[in-house]
């Protein structure tokens, strides 16, 4: 492999591709959510959640989450060719070069140095070679603050982590992201690895800038034996003082292992940070039913509400999932229960155009007139937004078409008022032509 060839991401990287830590951050009610990448990113800030909250974003992308490597092409030719050597594992060119007095510490565009090219590719051999020729620092940082052991650690090199840490590395130095060896071990699941920072040392409950211990890195990968073994070690189940707890992120994550383990080492499925939301909440926007039953029989409660009072039912509904609306339901979820705007889980249903939702509700027992603070019913939300799918649902169980919010507006007035022509259509067609007879809870439950 090249130096400029592209470096296989690891687990927790490639979520971070896909969004899965910006979208945690909107799950959790915390804006524009948290996301790790290779650049300069814009800190730590408080917020509430997108469409449910105010404010932009609680756990922005970090300062700098480790990088890779890239070709380096603004150092002189003979560094250049250093750089490449210790990345390919060439120990008699690297002798070569030293000897001709290229510097051992030269470095590549995002600061490594020959040694963490080394260290980050496994090289024991250059690794000892390097620093038994005295002429480079165990402890050197690239521009990401990240030592030759960081990376090690990163990449599972356990070996190389041993004789790094032998030669005075430490184990509890931070990256600019305030991550020690321990969280990139345990994010990328190398158990080995984190069993030798732990005999050396390591601190459990460290917390980088997002207060993320190694035990949530390693829940949020899904990695059940470093979990059970950062446990078994003294690590706080509920991950010490932060905004998610190690189940909630293990619930995001989608890993059933994780979910499974943390509640049975004690982890409470009703914890919440200062958003409110629980680990219940977080399934109840992913739709996995299977966590979901898991968190039910782990005691997780089906009406507590978030700091916006909603339920994880008003979740449910907005993300329209059967596979979690009905079981919330069947579970005792309060069908009328309120948010702070007053809307219940059938307004939440028509914020997310979610039929299924819809009529699950109706058939349950929802009340398709209720109203929120402003005197909207579901159908006025359901007009205003152009939700065509829900709006018809609303039509055929009833909805009174002819309501008006505090505003005097009915849902024909929202609609137009916000160029929702099809809403508009639906809405006059129902008034001139409308069903003879509305759709009982009968024949809802024959098309459910």
């Amino acid at each position: 492999m090249e130096l400029h060839d592209s470096v296989s991401l690891c687990l927790v990287e490639s979520k971070v591709r896909q969004g899965a830590l910006s979208r945690l951050g909107q799950g959790l009610g915390l804006g524009q959510g948290l996301g790790l990448g290779q650049g300069q990113g814009q800190g730590l800030g408080l917020g509430l959640g997108q469409g449910l909250g105010q404010g932009q974003g609680l756990l922005e992308e970090p300062e700098c989450w480790p990088s890779e490597p890239t070709q380096p092409h603004s150092s002189p030719l003979d560094e250049h060719s250093l750089l490449h050597a210790s990345w390919n594992g060439c120990l008699e060119q690297v002798r070569h070069l030293l000897g001709r007095g290229v510097k051992a510490d030269a470095r590549d565009t995002q600061g490594w140095t020959p040694l963490h090219h080394v260290s980050f590719r496994g090289h024991l051999p250059l690794v000892k070679f390097l620093l038994q020729s005295g002429q480079v620092e165990v402890n050197c940082r690239d521009y990401f603050n990240c030592t030759p052991l960081h990376r090690s650690c990163w990449a599972g090199h356990t070996e190389v982590a041993r004789y790094l840490l032998q030669r005075g590395g430490s184990p509890v130095m931070r990256t600019s992201s305030g991550q020690t060896p321990l969280h990139l071990a345990a994010a990328n699941g190398h158990t080995d690895t984190v069993q030798l920072l732990l005999q050396r040392g390591a601190l459990l409950g460290a917390q980088d800038f997002h207060r993320w211990t190694p035990l949530h890195w390693a829940a949020f990968g899904g990695w059940g034996e470093v979990s059970n073994l950062l446990l078994d070690n003294g690590a706080d189940v509920e991950g010490g003082k932060s905004e998610a707890t190690p189940l909630q992120l293990a619930v995001w994550a989608g890993s059933e292992e994780s979910v499974k383990l943390l509640l049975h080492r004690g982890a409470s499925p009703n914890a919440s940070g200062s958003s409110g939301r629980t680990a219940l909440h977080l399934c109840a926007c992913t739709g996995d039913e299977k966590i979901l039953q898991q968190l039910l029989a782990g005691g997780a409660l089906v009406n507590v509400a978030d700091r916006n009072l909603a339920s994880p039912l008003h979740l449910a509904a907005r993300s329209g999932s059967r596979a979690v609306v009905l079981p919330l339901i069947l579970s005792g979820a309060p069908l009328e229960q309120r948010d702070h705007l007053l809307m219940t889980p059938l307004h939440y249903a028509a914020l997310g155009d979610s039929a299924e939702a819809g009529r699950l509700l109706l058939h349950y027992g929802a009340e398709v007139d209720a109203t929120e603070r402003l005197g909207r019913t579901p159908l006025h939300l359901a007009a205003e937004r152009g939700h065509c799918k829900v709006l018809r649902v609303f039509l055929e169980t009833g909805a009174d078409c002819v309501l008006r919010t505090q505003w005097l507006e009915t849902a024909e007035d929202l609609a137009q008022k916000h160029g929702q022509l099809a809403a508009l259509h639906i809405l006059q067609e129902h008034r001139t032509s409308p069903k003879t007879h509305k759709e009982t809870k009968l024949t809802i439950q024959t098309e459910l």
